[in-house]
């Protein structure tokens, strides 16, 4: 599993890495922590921000924490694989040095310069990530600093699963929608992890269309929650009108992880007018895991 973290300097950015910690420890998977400098950022080869600037610190701090956490003797992501590298100094100079991997496990720290959710989406598509995290702020709005729209950018245009992490609370309840995109196996794993870690009690709910519960729909619900169920997982089952998920969310999210399935063909986005991603992740209260 490969996991790309977005961050800014802002507490929510903070939360989030938790997340990733947990998902990490729990996974083992490679991790790349990634912070984009504004536009306005030099684009030389050096590096393009001071390293007394906000987001170089808060860079700095979150691989510490990771590393903290995670990278004790022992843990494949220990920094005890050394190499050497060359690092290009100027046009026509390079120089070699001495760098520190994770034992096993790589974990890298990457800074781009560009828009922020251009360059995230970039990343994740250069490293073939399979999860990208971010943080944005909480209860009614789901917003970045700078610029505002990042979340909403990054879901709406990512090709893999997207976790938005809006505060730092536990999350007793996984809500799981499904409707008629693809259930991928990569996709009900991740499910599968986030209720082992969090121990939380999950719940699948079948998004049916004008009242119709077709049965092909209803085997795959029952199929999904014997999945979970075959793992120890707690598991209820129940249908909801695709009409009425708006006010459902908005209701339902108190202490939750609202998961969904988005496929190209997803009804979600054919039901629901062109601003959809803005109304529904700012309605949900809680955090946010779109499946891919």
């Amino acid at each position: 599993m490969k996991i790309l973290f977005a961050g800014d300097d802002h507490p929510y950015s903070a939360y989030a890495l938790k997340k990733v910690i947990e998902l990490a420890r729990n996974t083992l998977a490679d991790v790349t922590i990634l912070v984009v400098a504004p536009t306005s950022a030099s684009k030389d080869v050096d590096i393009p921000l001071s390293p007394n600037h906000a987001l170089i610190q808060a860079l700095h701090r979150y691989r510490q924490e990771f590393i903290h956490e995670l990278g004790e003797a022992g843990s494949p992501y220990a920094q005890e694989r050394f190499s050497y590298e060359w690092k290009m100094v100027k046009f026509g100079l390079w120089e070699e040095l001495k760098v520190c991997r994770g034992a096993r496990k790589d974990l890298k720290i990457r800074l781009r310069a560009g828009h922020p959710a251009n360059e995230i989406l970039a990343e994740a598509k250069k490293e073939g990530s399979d999860l990208i995290v971010l943080g944005c702020s909480k209860g009614s709005q789901c917003l970045w600093q700078d610029p505002a729209d990042v979340p909403q950018a990054v879901v709406g245009n990512a090709d893999c699963s997207v976790l938005l992490v809006k505060e730092d609370k536990p999350i007793k309840r996984i809500l799981a929608c499904i409707e008629d995109s693809t259930v991928s196996q990569e996709s009900l794993e991740m499910i599968n992890q986030m209720a082992t870690i969090h121990k939380a009690q999950l719940e699948l709910v079948g998004l049916t269309k004008d009242g119709a519960a077709k049965q092909v729909e209803y085997t795959r619900l029952i199929e999904v929650g014997d999945y979970y169920g075959d793992r120890g997982i707690s598991v209820k089952n129940r249908l909801a009108e695709m009409k009425e998920f708006e006010a459902v969310i908005s209701k339902e999210t108190d202490e939750d992880l609202l998961a969904f399935w988005m496929g190209k063909k997803s009804l979600l986005s054919v039901l629901f007018p062109k601003d959809w991603m803005d109304r529904f992740l700012s309605t949900c209260q809680s955090s946010v895991l779109v499946l891919r």
